[in-house]
């Protein structure tokens, strides 16, 4: 990769850098442009394999009109000399309309399809910021990558140089799902990655020389061995999944068909958001971290009758590792609605059936933790103030990493958000996918209708991390207050649907015994991979309008997030991030395509996924 950034750096500082070398394993590899054909000189690969190189990056194209005129004869050659290739582009990002979708698609569509094996991952080369800002940059570069990796498959590599990663990109964290290759001249033991926990690729000078090879040419190493490189270019196949042991981990299964029971078709409800249990105080239940089953009474707010109860659930300070399951007070619990890991607070939202006597039992494995519950809304058959469900198409109507819905810049404090015009001023209640992303320090989310103090807790996220949550809440006005309490952070949200209060409108909701339908794990659906598309279970008629599930993303091998849409539709809204190391689990909503089928994509890292059957909406009779 030959910038002006490669050429002002001082000649003597690389050759120190190649006499001493990174203390690395032995995979050696080399990137390539059309510098490295002058006068039109031919590579001969044969010879830069003979010389122990491993792998090799080739130039493809640059902006939207570029594409180097060596490129598809050295990727060919390459590959026929035995060397695993990737393919790069070098950006130039702009404020214009469209620049990095279009960039993405030029690219992929120069190095055609991405399958086979030998391929590394394609590369986005990220050296110059264009003039944007640093959060314009994050959200061009995130468009690129996704755009890219919906249109190869394949999850890219980000290349890039400490001072623009911490100086450009402000260190961010919002790009650490995907694997970095790092430029860094200096003789140091390891290079700085800004953001990045770690990196995939060192390229460690740019004035090395390779038998094959004219002139001077970039010097590279991978951070791994050899049968990890080989796996990264799809060489040889990844170990068959295996069903974890450790016993914080959600354990598999499938819901005996006999046991799944359904309720009426119900309205949704939504009441002011109260606290009624904290293990910390005592309220609601006894004082001190829970292991193993809790009952709790839901508040009278709540008809005995009630089909649903949705509750927002806080992990608190766990101890340890472990998973929370909901259940009617008296039966067993079959579905994980929470993961949470050490030391780290989570909030989710739970739909959760009770018994006569409006109580659940809420059990924890692993732990031990404080447990916080807030009651949002319920669903009943009973008309009252209810509302039937509007599916919306995913809308996204507050960024403000671009200033979209809000003055642009991270957020701390109380953000007032207007709802797209669609939901009307009499909805009962509003379902969002709410985002904090790159928060700087440990931060919690509370939200109310405007002019309502918000007083429970929708999202808890860990410093450094970003977060997804689906939220129900009543507007005023069709107004809602966010507020950001720890940040500062970058807040995203996504209309999903509403809850409208004609009674001819909508849909239904018709809640089910949870029902685990796919476990990659067990294989169970589906095997591991990067898109699913499921079936799901037949207690969901055809003409069902939408699904609710529990959606678990379990023992991440990176960071990274996962979208669910209807098959055969663009999934435009992420439902759940994750990060290494770390199983989250959290409510989706989302419509369904014909032949009761959704798909599943994950972008980053990869991660087994597990979905449970919660409810769906139904059209009215």
């Amino acid at each position: 990769m030959k910038t002006l950034f490669r050429r002002a750096l001082a000649p003597a500082l690389a050759l120190v850098v190649v006499a001493a070398g990174p203390a690395l394993a032995d995979i050696a590899g080399t990137d390539v442009a059309s510098y490295q054909h002058p006068n039109g000189t031919p590579i001969s690969w044969s010879a830069v394999k003979s010389s122990g190189q491993s792998f090799t990056f080739i130039k493809a194209t640059e902006s939207v009109n570029y594409t180097n005129p060596h490129f598809a004869s050295d990727y060919a050659a390459a590959a026929g000399a035995g060397l695993y290739r990737g393919a790069y582009h070098f950006a130039r990002p702009s404020l214009g309309a469209g620049s990095a979708v279009e960039q993405a698609r030029f690219f992929a569509s120069v190095i055609g399809p991405q399958t086979r094996a030998g391929m590394l991952p394609p590369v986005l080369d990220l050296e110059q910021s264009g003039g944007l800002n640093r959060d314009q940059l994050i959200g061009w570069t995130s468009t690129f990558l996704t755009t890219l990796q919906s249109l190869t498959g394949r999850t890219p590599i980000l290349y890039s140089f400490p001072s623009f990663l911490q100086n450009s990109l402000g260190s961010t964290t919002a790009l650490r799902g995907y694997p970095l290759w790092i430029a860094h001249y200096t003789g140091a033991p390891a290079p700085s990655t800004p953001g990045f926990t770690t990196y995939a690729f060192w390229q460690y000078s740019s004035s090395g020389t390779v038998p094959g090879i004219s002139g001077r040419v970039d010097m590279n190493r991978f951070n791994g061995t050899s049968a990890q490189l080989a796996q990264l270019a799809r060489a040889s196949a990844p170990a068959a999944p295996t069903a974890p042991t450790a016993p914080t981990e959600d354990p598999t299964g499938v819901t005996p068909p006999a046991l799944v029971a359904i309720s009426p078709p119900s309205r949704y409800t939504a009441v002011t958001p109260s606290r009624f249990v904290d293990t910390r105080t005592g309220l609601g239940a006894r004082r001190g971290q829970v292991s193993g089953p809790l009952t709790v009474a839901v508040p009278a707010s709540v008809p005995t009758d009630a089909s649903g109860v949705v509750l927002n659930v806080s992990a608190v300070n766990p101890a340890r590792a472990g998973y929370l399951r909901a259940a009617p007070a008296g039966s067993t619990p079959l579905a994980t609605a929470l993961n949470f890991v050490a030391r780290q607070s989570y909030t989710g939202l739970v739909v959760a059936r009770t018994d006569a006597a409006r109580q659940a039992t809420l059990t924890v494995a692993g732990g031990p933790t404080d447990l916080v519950v807030d009651v949002v809304g319920y669903y009943d058959t009973a008309a009252g103030s209810g509302g039937h469900w509007v599916a919306s198409p995913p809308t996204r109507f507050v960024d403000s990493r671009i200033g979209q819905g809000t003055a642009g810049g991270t957020k701390n404090g109380d953000v007032t958000v207007t709802l797209p015009a669609g939901v009307p001023q009499n909805a009962r209640g509003a379902v969002l996918n709410v985002s904090v992303v790159d928060a700087v320090h440990d931060t919690y989310v509370r939200i109310a209708p405007t002019g309502t103090a918000p007083t429970t807790t929708a999202l808890n996220v860990h410093g450094g991390q970003s977060q997804t949550g689906l939220v129900m809440t009543a507007a005023a006005g069709r107004q809602v207050t966010f507020s950001v309490l720890g940040g500062p952070a970058h807040l995203v949200i996504d209309l999903i649907g509403y809850y409208d209060g004609a009674s001819s409108a909508g849909s239904s909701y018709v809640g089910t015994t949870p029902q685990r339908f796919l476990d990659t794990r067990s294989r169970l659906g589906s095997g591991q991979a990067r898109v699913l598309t499921i079936t799901l279970p037949a207690v969901v008629p055809a003409a069902a309008t939408g699904v609710v599930l529990n959606v678990s993303t379990v023992d991440p091998t990176g960071t990274g997030y996962l979208r669910v849409a209807a098959a055969g539709r663009e999934a435009t809204t992420t439902a759940i991030n994750f990060t290494r190391g770390q199983s989250q689990t959290g409510l989706v909503v989302t419509g369904i395509a014909g032949g009761r089928q959704v798909t599943i994509s994950m972008f980053g890292g990869m991660s087994h996924v597990v979905a449970d059957l919660v409810g769906y909406q139904a059209p009215n009779a």
